[in-house]
């Protein structure tokens, strides 16, 4: 598939596309309700697993009981390291030199790839469901996990190699002055963009246990998709003005509630209310940009246009053809 360039369109065009584009990912969420489930299960789920990961090293034997005091004193002696202040840290006026551990570093570093691992294995469950409800399919956690199970090793082998960059990025950023940083935090978000289409790579394509060539077919559908994306994150972005906006309208409407009855309840149930709606206007948003992605990757690599979409909203800035 390839890309074919229409006229630019306004900015105000692609804004209206990009909004147009958030509604529709709305509908398939209010089609497929269960949709909304996966962000919260990932999240217990990532907490269980959290604890269970930290158990081993908060509990470890000190010979002291794990009411006592003592005990963290002890765990915490473990972890962090204080000895006699070097010459750096004399410069800064500290009394004490404070490093972590071997231990609790080879921990860090597990930690950090286990995150990764399970962020990614919850992702392509989710992402996988939501490409069955682009198909008219019925939604299941379960079904999600069960496919995630069977890509173990893909994901496995792109945890550890963005896991790797990740750690590259963040230490050459540590080891170069002011200009050096922002030139590796431009290459860094550059890595950042080329991953965004990951996920659906590792659901769809059937050779992606090599990293390498899973970020490459993603980059490849940013090039092409990189007016639409834009455009819609440009709606939810404006998605967020409503937000703030609403913020407002709830602060002036709990203001003139507040003086009309002599309480101050109207303020606290106005702003609570708000609240509450934002919470949630904000976490259907997520689903529906993960939604939305879904919907352009589709497009970018099949050339096909879900229920509910149309071509002339996908084909905003180009339209697919044969090669």
């Amino acid at each position: 598939m390839t890309g074919v360039i229409l006229p630019a369109m306004s900015l105000l065009d692609r804004l209206a596309n990009g909004w147009n584009l958030m509604k529709a990912s709305f509908a398939v969420i209010g089609a497929n309700p269960r949709l909304l489930l996966f962000p919260a299960a990932t999240a217990v789920l990532t907490i269980v697993i959290g604890f269970l990961f930290m158990t081993p090293i908060v509990l470890q034997p000190s010979g002291h009981k794990y009411s006592e005091g003592a005990h963290w004193a002890e765990v915490g002696s473990r972890l962090i390291v204080t000895s006699a202040p070097d010459e750096y840290d004399l410069l800064r006026g500290r009394k004490q030199h404070v490093e972590v551990s071997r231990q609790l570093m080879a921990y860090m570093v597990l930690g950090y790839f286990l995150s990764m691992f399970f962020a990614t294995f919850f992702n392509v469950a989710f992402t996988h469901e939501i490409f069955d409800a682009l198909d008219g399919k019925s939604v299941s956690v379960g079904e999600g996990i069960q496919f995630a199970l069977t890509k173990v090793k893909p994901i496995l082998m792109w945890t550890l190699f963005a896991g790797l960059i990740g750690i590259l990025i963040k230490s050459l950023e540590e080891r170069f002055g002011i200009f050096g940083r922002w030139v590796i935090r431009t290459v860094g978000f550059a890595w950042s963009v080329a991953s965004v289409f990951v996920i659906p790579v590792l659901v769809l394509e059937e050779h992606s246990n090599n990293p390498i060539e899973v970020v490459r077919q993603s980059a490849s559908v940013i090039r092409k998709t990189w007016g639409e994306a834009l455009a819609g994150y440009a709606g939810l972005q404006l998605g967020g003005f409503l937000i703030g906006f609403s913020l407002f309208v709830a602060i002036i409407a709990s203001g003139v509630g507040a003086y009309m009855t002599q309480s101050a309840w109207p303020v606290a149930v106005g702003l609570l209310g708000w609240l509450m709606a934002a919470i949630a206007f904000s976490y259907t948003l997520g689903v529906a940009g993960q939604v939305y992605l879904c919907v352009l990757y589709r497009y970018a690599t099949a050339g096909t246009v879900p229920a509910g979409y149309t071509a002339e909203m996908l084909g905003m800035a180009w339209t697919p053809k044969k090669a």
